[in-house]
């Protein structure tokens, strides 16, 4: 496949991006069993409950992991050749309008829309990763709100 350092790439962010929600999702039950409504129920020593710690450790090493193969694969991507590769990388993985890219590159936008548009037909994968995209960005949105509100002590709920 062309360009199948796209698909890998898209898959190892959206790992990245799963991990954390549920990392933040795990340091929310957290909170309920030290802070909320759960703080004086007793908790049973093979609970899902007991091991929460451990199980956050486990995921913040394993997004540590991901985001370090993360680095290497972009490293990798930014030695690749050619125009199409540029186009595709500076779209889909730096976020960069068609526009911008033209004047990143020295191409006209014209130009520049007209190859992403023949690529596009080649990439029938494209189309379903600009939908997750957005739901990427609403789980990103959630876990911005929960880091910004993490020092403080109060009532959380899952819900």
């Amino acid at each position: 496949m062309r360009f199948q350092w796209l698909k890998d790439y898209q898959e190892l962010d959206e790992q990245i991006v799963y991990l954390k929600w549920n990392l933040n999702k795990s340091r929310l039950e957290r909170n309920r069993w030290v802070y909320g409504d759960l703080q004086n129920v007793r908790l049973e020593k093979n609970s899902r409950a007991s091991s929460l710690e451990e199980n956050m450790a486990r995921i913040e090493q394993e997004i540590e992991l991901l985001e370090e193969q993360r680095t290497e694969m972009l490293a990798i991507i930014n030695s690749f050749a050619g125009i199409d590769n540029e186009i595709i990388k500076k779209k889909y993985i730096d976020g960069c309008s068609l526009d911008v890219i033209a004047e990143e590159i020295g191409y006209s936008a014209s130009y520049v829309r007209q190859r992403h548009a023949e690529i596009r037909k080649t990439l029938d994968f494209l189309d379903q990763y600009e939908e997750k995209m957005q739901d990427k960005q609403n789980k990103l949105i959630e876990i911005d709100d929960y880091n910004r509100n993490a020092s403080e002590v109060r009532q959380i709920s899952l819900f």
